[in-house]
């Protein structure tokens, strides 16, 4: 789907937003000021290290250090409005506007579908249906308004990935049921769109930042020399589209989830965006990109809750050749996350670990990469709409393609950031 097929799309969403509210006029509310709200980032920022991705860089965080020139910086980091309008008792809207500094756009479309959830059956049985451009059911830590971490300033690397490229223009169902003191539900969606997932993870490697991909977005891609570029890869953009459909083939996602009677939610995702690896549109090519996703969550009391993901997957694009496919790359992360309740406020821990595998033209262009991350949170709400958060996340990675720009492979980066939410 090109950028205006996709603006073709999200105009007949509209549409269907106002056919479907047309015959339920007493349950319709598409102005008021409940079904509008947002949430402001206000964030002061220090960081050392090298330049960051967002500049261009091999950075692991969202922003640099001397090499990028943001030792320090005051800035909104987002700011969001969500519409909300109810078209019928049981059918819904959501429309999240974002704007983030660096973006392409000033303002763009961060999500948008609609949601059908009727009330469950008296058997306990329930379902719901999602329509539009969404995230799947991946992060256990982007609970928050506008899809944001509510327990750290910057999710993890798995979940920094999902932001940026694991964005689908989906038909979601799910159906669940509730019994005695536990819940099963389970999700399966068909999607366009997300073709290019897996680019920035094969040349760029793993991130960890809140950048949220949207609509008509992109994001740079690291330049090496090009003695240090396959062929192949000398005819991609230098920017990555994350949502842009390219083959006209769809890809479809599952996901299960059990809460147990232990306290315990155990839950595991599949997803295949169905690509074909050999399309190329406005210098994107298509990427073919699978991966399993396993959480857990513990609540072992009403103050103390632990978080863990692991990923692993593998993305594939370009024409097979005698030495294999010419870029052919498999993925793992994993973080483990505690938090706890102090007063009022809520202090967080996170550790990552996270590599790619790079199989072909190692020699030429070594995309590898291993790393590790350590993050510390303290959360503090100041009133019922103003939280401020203080975060020092520090990252380690060893990325040989860091040495075709003069750089040393292996880095470290610290990031201080501290942030006021201000929702509404």
């Amino acid at each position: 789907m090109s950028r205006s097929a996709l603006t073709g799309a999200v105009a007949l969403a509209g549409g269907l937003i106002l056919l479907l509210a047309g015959p339920a006029q007493a349950q319709v509310d598409l102005l008021s000021p409940g079904v509008f709200s947002g949430m402001i980032d206000a964030r002061l920022s220090a960081s050392d290290g090298e330049t960051s991705w967002t500049d261009g860089g091999f950075g692991k965080t969202r922003y640099g250090g001397a090499g990028g020139g943001e030792i320090g910086r005051l800035q909104i980091a987002s700011a969001d409005i969500v519409w909300r309008p109810h078209l019928a008792w049981d059918l819904t809207a959501y429309v999240d506007a974002a704007a983030q500094p660096g973006q392409k756009h000033g303002v763009d479309l961060s999500e948008a579908f609609l949601l059908y959830k009727p009330l469950p059956r008296p058997d306990g049985l329930r379902y719901q249906a999602r329509v539009g451009m969404l995230y799947p059911p991946v992060s256990m830590e982007n609970d928050g308004p506008a899809w944001t971490p509510t327990r750290t300033i910057t999710p993890s690397a798995i979940n920094s990935w999902i932001g940026e490229e694991v964005k689908t223009l989906s038909a979601e169902v799910t159906i669940g049921r509730r019994w005695a003191d536990q819940d099963m539900s389970l999700t399966s969606a068909v999607f366009m769109g997300d073709d290019t997932s897996g680019t920035l993870l094969s040349w760029r490697g793993w991130a960890l930042h809140d950048v949220r991909s949207t609509a008509f977005g992109d994001f740079p891609i690291p330049q090496v020399p090009l003695e240090h570029k396959p062929v192949f890869a000398t005819s991609q953009g230098p920017d990555s589209q994350s949502v842009d459909e390219i083959d006209g083939r769809p890809g479809y996602y599952l996901n299960a989830e059990w809460r147990t009677p232990a306290a315990i939610t155990v839950n595991a995702f599949y997803y295949d965006n169905g690509g074909d690896r050999t399309t190329f549109v406005n210098r994107n090519w298509t990427w073919d990109t699978k991966f399993w996703n396993l959480g857990v969550r513990f609540t072992p009391d009403d103050r103390t809750e632990i978080l863990a993901q692991a990923m692993t997957g593998r993305t594939v694009t370009g024409f097979n050749t005698p030495r294999g496919w010419r870029v052919d790359a498999s993925f793992d992360a994993a973080y483990l996350m505690a938090s706890r309740k102090l007063g009022p406020g809520l202090i967080t821990g996170r550790v990552d670990a996270f590599d790619v595998r790079d199989a072909t033209f190692q020699t030429l262009d070594d995309n590898a990469e291993r790393g590790w991350a350590i993050t510390a949170d303290y959360k503090h709400p100041i009133s019922d709409r103003l939280t401020w958060l203080v975060e020092a996340l520090h990252v380690h990675s060893d990325h040989p393609s860091r040495a075709y720009v003069g750089l040393a492979q292996r880095q470290a980066q610290t990031t201080l950031q501290t942030a006021l939410r201000l929702t509404f």
